[in-house]
């Protein structure tokens, strides 16, 4: 008898682990959603794991139909590129993300390390390029599938840091304030399903040496506070997190790198945090946007989903 309640007791135990390892297998989204990649700090001539992400990025592209890609900056390690006939565009870009499903419309941000060479030739590279599209140093646009719209917030985080930071006659504190009231002035007028905002340098982040940035905490905060924005996507840290700010709605993300990744960090506003290269898919409906983590293998390390409240009914 006691032989057989021991049985019993493991057969229960082995039929929960069970049940556990089942609840932590996240499927990748549906290609009926609208998807789409958020990529950065990747750019490393195929080094550190960046043709493996890249190989991985255009299989699972592929599988949920992802529309179109954006870049979180630091798009050529370690300082940019010179000119749009540099060998950089070939050996980090065109030649790694071969995959025909990488073969849609690219929205890069830059990074600081795109600071380091010439930011100009990465917006010109927009009249060469069938699919890198960078209209300015940073822009806004809007994307639409089906019935659902998302409006797209790409920024130039390293201008404002320094503007705001240590000003000087190449970032001037007069044109990071401009970008704040950009953002403000789009935020004030948009009317889409969602609304994500994208930039190299997180808000908010855990990462000892890194920690949150202040002149955004600072200037840019306020007002994607008081507009309500969905999401902001951080990169420039190289690990995966998810953070809350109790006192605001919006979800902070960092997008891990492409390549070399760092070692994690959590604090009291960490959600979820990992060490692996890999990517992420930001996945649409008309009520819920959903955060997917991606390793290199294709595993979805998290999913974190947003849903819209309902609306109130007007009497």
């Amino acid at each position: 008898m006691r032989i057989f309640f021991r049985l019993f007791i493991a057969s229960l135990l082995l039929i929960g682990f069970s049940a556990a390892a089942q609840t932590t297998d996240i499927k990748l989204p549906g290609s009926s959603a609208f998807n789409f990649i958020v990529i950065s700090d990747h750019g490393r001539n195929g080094y550190d794991n960046q043709k493996e992400v890249a190989v991985t990025m255009g299989d699972v592209a592929s599988d949920v139909s992802a529309r179109f890609i954006v870049t979180g900056g630091d798009n050529f390690q370690t300082a940019g590129v010179q000119s749009v006939q540099d060998p950089l565009w070939w050996f980090n870009h065109e030649n790694i993300y071969t995959h025909p499903s990488l073969n849609v419309d690219w929205y890069p941000a830059l990074g600081n390390h795109d600071h380091g060479g010439n930011i100009q030739a990465q917006i010109d590279y927009s009249n060469i390029s069938r699919r890198w599209r960078m209209p300015s140093n940073y822009y806004t646009l809007v994307k639409t599938r089906n019935d659902v719209s998302i409006r797209l917030i790409i920024l130039d985080t390293y201008s404002m840091v320094e503007g705001f930071g240590s000003p000087d006659d190449k970032y001037t504190l007069k044109a990071a304030q401009k970008q704040v009231h950009f953002v403000d002035s789009v935020l004030t007028v948009e009317k889409e399903d969602w609304v994500v905002v994208v930039g190299h340098h997180p808000v908010y982040s855990a990462h000892p040496t890194r920690h949150n940035t202040k002149e955004l905490v600072q200037y840019l905060n306020p007002v994607l506070n008081r507009h309500d924005v969905d999401y902001f996507v951080g990169a420039h840290d190289h690990i995966f997190q998810h953070l809350k700010d109790p006192n605001s709605k919006i979800d902070y993300f960092v997008n891990t790198a492409g390549s070399e990744v760092r070692d994690t960090a959590s604090n009291a506003m960490t959600q979820f945090t990992a060490s692996a290269p890999g990517f992420s898919i930001v996945s649409a409906t008309r009520t819920d946007l959903s955060m997917y983590f991606v390793n290199k293998e294709g595993k979805v390390l998290y999913k974190y989903t947003r849903v819209k409240p309902a609306a109130v009914p007007v009497n």
